[in-house]
């Protein structure tokens, strides 16, 4: 195989690769990465990586002078390429599996890998699927994955529920057993069984987040009860599903919660930074004490000293307070993009709902901390 191809498209591209490349040392194989000619396609090839749990397919565009695939190591390709400074780099392989890159004066021998010995991507025809406008995709991703659990403890929890609820509306749902973010989002083609249910992996969000502009305007979603694949523009991701059964969560969003407090959302978060930032505890914990007009912090009394912060806000009900996790709290305003937030609680006990004024697509339920200072 020989090939030019853009030095910028290339590196952004293999940033993209090494994203998804397993950086273990159990499976040395997935270190590596395929790039192959198409045929009848004579202006892109393609770039493929995988760990086996998510794969990327990338075209990019380039001067094709002859046909053939190479698997190399993909992040010794990505060291030597983000340094180098011509327009232009050129890749040819040997019969004896050396790769040879060359960019103006600068030309670099590496060895390479069989190319049958590294698992394929192979994009398949799969029965359910939608198509979201990406900036509809972004927000949707980025009002749920945070509340999705991190470890292993519970594998079910480690992404986002997306469900299908009728009438081309999806409903993207994740928790981590201490709190809960909810986004239901109007989609296009909606072809996908009523109360159709899966749960997309955090990994998988991740990456197809922080590449989303590249889809272009809109993204096609295929699944089925195995794998879901994410395709536009000139990507495409494909991911397995996690196995097994998201909780039912409607019984932990509160439907009697009469307590109302309208919050300035950027003092509200300045707030909570300030309060929190003496605290040792790993949850480290806020009080929110709550009356007329006015909504006062306290950080934990400790002996290394406390933090107070008041400011106005919009509640005319009784003085109550209530306890949490200020990270918890900051994860949800951080995303919530409208001038004020609000609360609904019921009492010092019972979970609270933080959802926006002017959006009522999205909610979070956040449970409370028992504070005893």
């Amino acid at each position: 195989m020989e090939i030019t191809l853009k030095r910028e498209a290339f590196s952004s591209t293999l940033q993209n690769i090494n994203s998804v490349v397993d950086k273990s040392t159990t499976k040395p194989i997935l270190s590596n990465f395929v790039i192959r000619t198409i045929e009848g396609n004579n202006a892109d090839v393609e770039f493929s990586s995988t760990d086996y749990e998510l794969s990327l397919v990338e075209l990019v565009p380039a001067e094709i002078k002859e046909q053939g695939s190479i698997c190399v190591n993909a992040k010794k390709v990505f060291d030597i390429v983000k340094e180098l400074q011509s327009e232009d780099v050129n890749i040819r392989s040997t019969e004896q599996l050396w790769i040879h890159i060359t960019c103006g004066t600068s030309e670099t021998r590496l060895p390479s890998v069989e190319v049958g010995l590294y698992p394929q991507t192979v994009l398949e025809e799969l029965p359910q699927s939608m198509t979201i406008t990406v900036d509809d995709l972004k927000r949707c991703i980025d009002m749920t994955l945070f509340a999705a659990i991190t470890n292993e403890s519970r594998r079910n929890l480690m992404g986002v529920c997306l469900r299908s609820t009728g009438e081309q509306q999806t409903r993207w749902l994740s928790t981590d057993g201490h709190r809960l973010a909810q986004i239901v989002k109007s989609v296009n083609d909606l072809a996908v069984g009523e109360d159709q249910e899966v749960i997309v992996p955090r990994k998988a969000l991740t990456e197809v987040r922080r590449v989303a502009e590249l889809f272009g305007e809109s993204v096609n979603i295929t699944f089925d009860d195995r794998v879901m694949q994410f395709s536009g523009g000139k990507i495409s991701f494909k991911t397995r599903l996690i196995e097994g059964k998201f909780p039912n969560c409607d019984p932990i969003i509160p439907k009697d919660n009469t307590l109302e407090v309208l919050v300035n959302r950027e003092k509200f978060i300045n707030s909570l930074r300030i309060v929190s930032s003496i605290s040792t505890e790993k949850l480290r914990p806020v009080k929110l004490i709550v009356s007329q007009g006015t909504l006062k912090l306290e950080s934990e009394k400790a002996d290394y000293g406390e933090v107070v912060d008041e400011m106005e806000i919009g509640y005319e009900g009784e003085s109550f307070q209530i306890g949490f996790n200020s990270r918890y709290l900051l994860d949800v305003l951080v995303v919530i993009e409208s001038e004020n937030v609000k609360l609904e609680c019921k009492n010092s006990m019972s979970p609270t709902i933080i959802k926006s004024p002017e959006d009522e697509s999205f909610l979070s339920v956040i449970m409370p901390l028992r504070v005893e200072w």
